[in-house]
């Protein structure tokens, strides 16, 4: 997921170009409802599934590029051949949403995607369900996965996501010890709230004579920081819901909303927002593990892949890696935040070959499959036999995730929320105007409740 790749969509553009789809009313064909999903999974038993079609090759589009080097391996395996028998998948990598919505709206989508804005493509019913496919799978079975990514596949109790690629938890702060060391400052005692984060920051952040911008300790919004859909950072860590899936309710305009955009604004303060800006423009120093692969940055709010990742693209930084727990607030210390999400295989409805697809999200949960993610990027999946057994030290910083998992006081799925795009760009809209001095925390606080309602009611979720 490094945004320093060649041809690479970074999630910063996904998720941006995502805000489209609140626009788009070619997709917005269904009667909106309660977005609740069952904890307990399809209560059907077995059944046998249509038969899919044979000879014919399954189209899989992905924003990813990292697929790319080892996808021909992927495919290459005896399970691979096992489960498609006569079929084939051909992916076209680094595909931007814009043209996967082009394509959905034109009626010519992929048969398959991942790395898409599911909850919004699920609330519009342009995906196909699954919920016979995966009660006849002798595979694909609930027990098996993490709960949280398992229940986000569905959609008013229909199940339309396998989760597969790239699962797991979500939340951890990275940080280079070399970087922490020069700067005079203990590796072996990060920081636990965002006021001992905020020192790091300015002990960290680095100018040169003529006030040009060398290094900065973290920027709260980048990656998972200030991300939606895995999760909302400054709720998880504030402690409040932002979102109550079963009345369709926001919970923005608070204390605690305000409060978070003051404290993650100072960190762009402190470095200078333009100076931010610059930074970012520079290539590879942009989002998502670039800035801190080039060392230019010494601490990232990140999901367990960093670890993998990072010693993947620049081996040199990522020995040197180590995680822990986010920050919190002063007056919530001691709270250890963590949550599950990921990635899903998708059907497209008005796609020829989709069921076909349906093997190769089978396939990506054995242990070849598993593995060979695991070992080029450092991916893991919501498949649970697989982590059991999978190595919790194999990159510097893993095993944090690992023991987050048996540690943490807080550990939830991210909101189901079908305008989560809108929700992403106009948090990241009225954040910017709070770090810039245009707004204060309590006045966006209440701006992003207001244009969530409304948006909410325009996109026709009101009741």
């Amino acid at each position: 997921m490094s945004d320093s790749k060649p041809n690479h969509l970074t999630r910063r553009d996904f998720l941006r170009q995502t805000s489209m789809l609140s626009g788009m009313l070619l997709l917005a064909a269904c009667a909106p409802g309660a977005t609740q999903a069952p904890s307990s999974g399809s209560e059907a038993g077995p059944t046998t599934a249509p038969a899919a079609p044979e000879g014919v090759t399954v189209q899989f589009w992905t924003g990813w590029g990292e697929l790319v080097p080892f996808f021909d391996e992927l495919k290459d395996t005896d399970e691979f051949r096992e489960l498609m028998g006569a079929n084939d998948v051909v992916m076209k990598p680094t595909v931007k949403t814009e043209a996967l919505l082009t394509a959905i709206a034109a009626g010519t989508p992929p048969d398959i995607t991942s790395e898409a804005p599911y909850q919004d493509l699920m609330a519009r019913e342009v995906l196909l369900p699954i919920d016979d496919w995966v009660n006849a799978s002798s595979i694909i079975k609930r027990d098996d996965f993490i709960q949280g990514n398992w229940d986000r596949g569905y959609y008013q109790n229909v199940q339309y996501g396998v989760p597969a690629w790239e699962c797991f938890v979500r939340f951890g702060l990275d940080y280079n010890a070399r970087m922490i060391e020069a700067a005079g400052l203990d590796p072996d005692n990060p920081p636990v709230t965002w006021d001992d984060a905020l020192e790091w920051h300015k002990a960290l952040t680095q100018f040169d004579d003529a006030g040009n911008l060398l290094q900065i300790g973290l920027d709260p919004y980048d990656a998972e920081g200030g991300g939606i859909g895995d999760g909302f950072l400054a709720a998880r860590s504030w402690g409040f819901d932002w979102f109550d899936e079963e009345t369709g309710e926001f919970n923005l305009d608070n204390p605690k909303m305000a409060d978070a955009f003051e404290v993650m604004g100072e960190f762009y303060r402190i470095a200078g927002p333009d100076n931010m800006a610059g930074m970012r423009s520079v290539e590879g120093q942009d989002t998502w593990g670039g800035s801190y692969n080039a060392e230019v940055q010494a601490m990232i709010i990140e999901g367990y892949w960093h670890p993998g990742e990072t010693m993947s693209q620049k081996p040199e930084v990522g020995k040197y890696n180590r995680a822990t727990w986010v920050p919190v607030p002063e007056d919530r210390r001691g709270a250890k935040i963590q949550g599950t999400g990921g990635h899903y295989v998708i059907f497209f409805k008005d796609a020829a070959n989709a069921q076909a697809g349906f093997p190769f999200a089978e396939y990506l949960t054995t242990n070849t499959a598993c593995n060979l993610l695991f070992d080029n990027v450092g991916w893991l999946p919501a498949y649970k036999p697989y982590l059991d057994q999978a190595d919790a030290n194999k990159y510097p910083g893993l095993d944090f995730y690992f023991q987050s998992v048996k540690e943490a006081t807080e550990i939830e799925p991210p909101k189901n929320c079908p305008i989560t795009s809108f929700v992403h760009d106009t948090y990241a809209q009225l954040r910017e105007e709070v770090y810039r001095d245009k707004m204060t925390g309590a006045a966006a606080a209440a701006e992003f409740q207001k244009r969530c309602e409304q948006e909410w009611k325009d996109a026709g979720f009101a009741a």
